[in-house]
């Protein structure tokens, strides 16, 4: 079991950041993730001072934006960055997700435009990177990433939050929804479906005696979602640490989730759980 955790570096100064890798790590995370958006500091900048803080993580991008990438500056970066941090880079990628980032990059939003510059990301990194490729992350929902993910990447993350027009953001799934996607994205894996590792990204942790109150809490990640729902969802975590650790063996014997990544706001919390399941 793998724990990692994606850090927002928004309004962060060199000593807020370097602060916060070294508590990450020392709260047991195995991945010490950045994002990729426009609002934050740029990822590899971020990476590369997270690497230089910390000594035992995998330094990961949670997840870069496919569309902001040209494929072979990309693989320089990617291939820099490995070397300087000794192998420790873990390369994520997706489709990106927020229309107004796109609009202020002048790009297009639609879902084929973005699902088709992953995959010519993905189809062409491997080749300039001259199979000097660091771990392969993918991340999302739909058919045609998971189904890349599952036969390209290393790792296939499940975001479980498809963007939703009606509430112009992305918001989560069921449980039972969430099932049936991993089973697509094994069955599209093949022969490979055995050698993927299987992540999951939480949204939001609560730490509480009253679970149902704690899901409800975060009802904003999924509005249409009943409270029973938000209880078996695995992409959000409430209740006790005990509870919690639960939950996360659960869901490795459910969905086969053997890597859990969850976002900074949760990072001191989670990491009680973790403390749980050493």
């Amino acid at each position: 079991m793998r724990f990692g955790v994606v850090l927002i570096s928004e309004g962060g100064t060199r000593a807020r950041w370097t602060a916060t890798c070294r508590r990450a790590e020392a709260l047991g995370y195995d991945v010490i993730a950045v994002p990729d958006h426009l609002n934050l500091m740029a990822p590899f900048p971020t990476a590369l001072l997270a690497a230089e803080v910390t000594e035992r993580p995998v330094i990961g991008t949670y997840v870069l934006n496919a569309s902001f990438h040209r494929p072979a500056l990309l693989a320089r970066e990617a291939a820099t960055v490995d070397l300087l941090i000794d192998g420790r880079l873990e390369l994520g990628l997706g489709t990106g997700y927020v229309r107004e980032e796109f609009e202020a990059a002048g790009l297009p939003f639609g879902a084929g435009h973005r699902v088709r510059a992953l995959e010519r990301l993905v189809g062409e990194l491997d080749g300039l990177l001259g199979g000097r490729t660091p771990p392969l992350m993918i991340g999302g929902h739909g058919d045609r990433v998971l189904r890349l993910a599952a036969r390209r990447a290393e790792i296939v993350s499940f975001t479980g939050a498809p963007f939703r027009p009606e509430y112009g953001r992305t918001a989560l799934v069921d449980a039972a929804e969430l099932t049936r996607r991993v089973v697509f994205a094994r069955e599209a894996a093949g022969p490979r479906a055995a050698d993927l590792e299987l992540n999951v990204l939480s949204k939001a942790t609560v730490l509480t005696r009253d679970r149902r109150a704690g899901v409800e809490s975060l009802r904003r990640y999924a509005p249409d979602l009943t409270t029973e729902q938000l209880l078996e969802v695995p992409t959000l975590f409430a209740g006790t640490p005990e509870d919690i650790a639960e939950q996360v063996r659960r869901h490795e014997k459910t969905f086969g989730f053997t890597y859990v990544t969850v976002m900074e706001p949760a990072m001191d919390d989670f990491g009680k759980v973790i403390e749980l399941l050493r």
